[in-house]
């Protein structure tokens, strides 16, 4: 299906169009939506939509400049304008930034299907013309394509030398390429693919490219491709590097190989340190080892290989996410946290449960077997013991879960991501937490943030963000008789029709049919 992402300050526009299209009877998914650019933005990344369709006038960052940022970093992602202001200034500018419709609200169900129904017509000839060997080939052997492919290749050979290397720089400006920036990154992309069919996967990188209107040019490489990334600072680069990385995993080209490795070099401020970047990469992608064979990956240079098993969308537990980090002596404090919005009557009962499973995963993360590390007695004592007494007891089983994942992972809790997961375990509930609010706790850009974010945990970050917050509101549902829209607002989200509509598309229930079959069972 087609991903389409909404942005609109406006909560009852949001709430009309998520309900009143039928979207997935129409081929469409609409994967996500926003109250302005802001907050759009890292998800347009995380999510990798195909059409974005915004409103213009929206506060923080409108829709103009959201349209901006995109056509920077994501040119591939198709844009629709929505406005209520019928001002050709604004449909002028929205032309200049390659938007393909703009429509004029309210916007009824047959205009918004026509709309996207081009855009994705457009769309669709764009991959058609990508599997155009015949065409591919008299494009590839035409005299600036074929010359310009060999020109970068030997700016990415192990040896070279200034002078060289700036008559290559003058050359390619003669072809009309201009490789001139503040900084570069080469990005190494390796694929198991053969004849024509190497032909067509390289020909849909170089489409990829060509989009980035002169921030990234592509050229073959023995076991696939390689690409050069132009920006005007580190961060910039580096955003535009694994924003080009994360859709060439998504190419439909390349969706189907089994082994895709993708590796992006360090970021350089001197086109003479563009051959430094490219040995860090290629380095990179050797450092993953045969067993990496049939894997889809993308590595940056000074990440590590940390493998985690990666987690399902109806497993996460706000519980299980704040003590999986934590230390022996935060357990109490936790714990108290965490039943202080339950009921009385249930708050113990239920904490027993929560932190039994919490230990479970604590010490089958660490490698061992739940039954061996904890004895039947035990667990038998702090499930049957009452009061305070009960709680102590729920700590101490806790602690020696903790104790036996600090012996046995030597660092454990020190990554990236782990970090990542323990700031989210304690701000979910904050609804203006996004992407960028994590990726800069941890010192990534967005894009690497977000792609190693999903490598490791099997879930992009929105994911991960919705099942956090969804897993809580079951919780509350089932331990209080908080109505469903202060459970909103306790989980992060400020619109309660929205929480029940992701809590629905979620768990299959209303918050309302979620409760009574808890209360049920």
């Amino acid at each position: 299906m087609t991903k389409v992402f909404l942005v609109d300050d406006e909560i009852a526009i949001r709430e009309n169009l998520r309900n009143s299209f039928p979207w997935e009877a129409k081929g469409y998914q609409l994967i996500g939506e926003a109250p302005d650019g802001e907050m759009a933005l890292p998800m347009l990344r995380d999510l990798n939509a195909d059409i974005l369709l915004t409103d213009i006038r929206m506060p923080f960052m409108d829709g103009i400049r959201l349209c901006e940022e995109v056509q920077r970093t994501m040119p591939w992602v198709e844009r629709i304008i929505l406005s209520g202001y019928d001002d050709f200034t604004y449909a002028r500018k929205a032309i200049s930034l390659g938007v393909k419709e703009y429509l004029l609200k309210p916007v009824t169900a047959e205009e918004l299907e026509a709309a996207l129904n081009r855009v994705r017509s457009q769309i669709e000839e764009k991959r058609r013309e990508r599997e155009n060997l015949t065409a591919l080939r008299e494009r590839l052997t035409s005299g600036n394509q074929f010359l310009r492919d060999k020109l970068l290749m030997t700016l990415f050979t192990d040896e070279g030398n200034p002078e060289d290397d700036d008559a290559l720089l003058n050359q390619m400006r003669s072809l009309g390429i201009n490789l001139s920036a503040n900084c570069y990154a080469v990005i190494d992309i390796s694929f198991d693919a053969e004849g024509e069919e190497r032909l067509s996967c390289r020909n849909a990188l170089y489409s990829l490219a060509e989009m980035s209107g002169g921030g990234v040019f592509v050229c073959s490489a023995p076991k696939g491709a390689r690409a050069l990334v132009l920006g005007d600072n580190p961060g910039d680069t580096e955003e535009r590097a694994y924003s080009f990385a994360n859709s060439a995993m998504h190419l439909p080209e390349l969706t189907e190989k089994k082994r895709l490795l993708i590796s992006v070099g360090d970021t350089v401020s001197d086109y003479h340190e563009i051959r430094q970047s490219m040995k860090r990469a290629r380095h990179a992608r050797h450092l993953q080892g045969p067993e990496t064979n049939k894997e889809r990956k993308i590595i940056g240079v000074d990440e590590k290989t940390n493998p985690q098993q990666l987690l399902s969308e109806t497993e996460l537990s706000p519980l299980y996410e704040r003590l999986q980090y934590a230390s022996s002596g935060s357990v109490e404090s936790i714990l108290t946290e965490y039943s202080e919005k339950m009921e009385p009557s249930l708050a113990l009962g239920y904490l027993r449960v929560a932190a039994l499973l919490a230990a479970q995963h604590i010490i089958q993360d660490a490698g061992g077997n739940a039954r061996n590390e904890l004895s039947e007695k035990q667990i038998e004592e702090a499930l049957r013991a009452e009061g305070n007494e009960g709680f102590s007891l729920l700590a101490e089983l806790l602690k020696k879960a903790i104790a036996y994942r600090d012996q046995n992972c030597a660092g454990y809790g020190d990554s990236t991501i782990s970090r990542a997961r323990s700031y989210l375990s304690e701000n979910y509930a904050n609804p203006n937490l996004m992407l960028q609010d994590a990726a800069n706790e941890v010192h990534l850009s967005q894009s690497h943030f977000s792609t190693v974010f999903s490598q490791e945990t099997g879930l992009t970050f929105t994911q991960y963000l919705t099942a956090l917050r969804i897993g809580k509101a079951k919780e509350l549902l089932e331990a209080t008789e908080m109505r469903s829209s202060q459970i909103a607002l306790e989980v992060g989200y400020n619109d309660s029709h929205y929480f029940s509509y992701l809590f629905k598309k979620n768990t299959g229930l209303t918050p309302g049919e979620y409760r009574k079959n808890s209360r049920n069972k």
